[in-house]
């Protein structure tokens, strides 16, 4: 049977990855016979050293990973910061909830953007007896400010199209395509040339008819990279690239993050791909093209 081609390039999730050293030092505790520590961290933070003296010592956050506003840390004891340059800084409010939270976030129009990061605020009008009826609106835009989509700038893809917080997108070049970026021994960059859907991939889902469809659906576009230690914003996944993608020996091991819900359908026979069929969708296919929305 061939190995499937479709498959997510990493199986853990960051509440694992952070709970790991927990229950490690847990285990050393108890092996040597001394109290281990009882606290139990917010399912949302990054890995800690749990020290024997009962002290935890968080590692940074990275980008786009949660935070808590320095109002609400207070209330959950020894919190985080946020690393490389970011800012705990809150998307979105919803009524009738106290605690605010927040995203480690890239400052307005700094020059480490990358597509995958997110660029609107809103807020959502909660609905108790109707849950399902919740409703949200945009309030602001803070990044990716381009008008249009383009290979040169990053625009913001909106919520409608199935990316919560919005998406900062940039169209792939052909130095992406061959991803030039990814040198051994040097750090993975931001974003990826991975593969993406617009409208016409709804099409296929709606029509369940992606043998005759799915070529003509799936094009190249930037996402953020991801890997085994490396993790996508919260609804994302790490998906992998197939295997026949062209200059796939440089990414060994990294993928890129998909909204959980785009990710093509695993299996063993393999779908089309961009450098497989003549289909191609254009620049703008990527999240939904502005004309097609």
């Amino acid at each position: 049977m061939q190995r499937p081609r479709r498959s997510t390039a990493s199986r853990s999730a960051p509440h694992l990855h952070a709970e790991i050293p927990r229950r490690e030092a847990w285990l050393e505790a108890a092996a040597e016979g001394r109290q281990p520590n009882r606290f139990r961290p917010l399912s949302f933070a990054p890995p800690a050293a749990w020290k024997n003296t009962g002290e935890v010592a968080y590692a940074p956050a990275v980008t786009t990973m949660p935070c808590l506003m320095p109002e609400d840390a207070s209330r959950f004891g020894g919190t985080w910061q946020c690393g490389g340059g970011t800012v705990c800084t809150p998307i979105a409010t919803a009524s009738g909830v106290r605690t605010k939270l927040a995203q480690c976030l890239l400052p307005k129009d700094s020059p480490a953007m990358f597509s995958g990061h997110p660029c609107l605020t809103g807020s959502i009008a909660s609905n108790a007896a109707q849950p399902f009826n919740d409703g949200y609106k945009i309030t602001g835009q803070f990044a990716a400010p381009a008008p249009a989509i383009s290979r040169t700038a990053y625009t913001c893809r909106p919520p409608k199209i199935g990316v919560p917080g919005g998406l900062a997108y940039r169209a792939c070049d052909e130095k992406d395509r061959a991803f030039s970026a990814f040198k051994s021994g040097k750090p993975m960059p931001s974003e990826i040339c991975g593969l993406v859907g617009g409208k016409k991939f709804d099409i296929c889902v709606a029509t369940n008819n992606f043998d005759q469809c799915l070529g003509g659906a799936v094009n190249r576009g930037n996402r953020p990279a991801c890997s085994a230690d490396h993790f996508c914003r919260e609804d994302y996944m790490c998906q992998s690239l197939p295997a026949d993608t062209p200059g796939a020996a440089r990414i060994k091991g990294i993928g890129f993050c998909s909204p959980t819900y785009f990710i093509f359908q695993m299996r063993i026979d393999n779908h089309a791909t961009p450098w497989t069929t003549t289909a191609r969708a254009g620049m703008d296919a990527g999240f939904g093209a502005a004309g097609e929305e």
